[in-house]
């Protein structure tokens, strides 16, 4: 039987971080779904090394990094506070030579300095577009509508 799916380099890549190991129903699970059928194929990260490890291997056209993703497996009560690696992989992704368009989500912050804060810090480091939790996966297609349509002309890019 011939394969006729195209390979993984051939596609509309999409990165998207969680903000928990573990593998309770999450946004992410119902974008991918939705997606799909776009030829869009979301590749979930549940902690900023897995995000890492897939930058490095595939060619990621766009990403949607929750700033509360744990930086690694999860450790216990007594180490460092785990979820601020979505911020280091925003920095990370911003020093890639072709780096993807990158949606930031995040929890809302408590005072309003903090809010302009954390808006300023990724908007310098490349963001596309800041979301508060909780995510509204309808308001998510429309800001990844509008990320395609400014980055992509609203076509796919010219994927090899």
């Amino acid at each position: 039987m011939i394969n006729v799916r195209p390979r993984i380099e051939q596609r509309f890549n999409v990165l998207l971080t969680q903000d928990r190991p573990r593998a309770a129903p999450h946004w992410t699970d119902q974008l991918s779904r939705l997606l799909e059928p776009q030829g869009v194929v979301s590749h979930v990260a549940k902690t900023t090394r897995e995000a890492i490890d897939l930058a490095e291997r595939i060619k990621l056209h766009a990403a949607v990094i929750d700033t509360a993703t744990p930086l690694g497996p999860p450790q216990p009560a007594s180490a460092a506070r785990q979820g601020d690696g979505g911020m280091w992989l925003l920095q990370l992704l911003h020093r890639l030579p072709d780096r993807p368009p990158v949606i930031v989500v995040r929890m809302p912050a408590f005072t309003p300095s903090q809010t302009e804060r954390a808006l300023r810090e990724a908007l310098r480091l490349g963001a596309f577009s800041v979301m508060d939790k909780p995510v509204d996966v309808e308001q998510l297609l429309g800001v990844f509508r509008r990320l395609m349509d400014k980055r992509y002309h609203g076509t796919w890019p010219n994927i090899h």
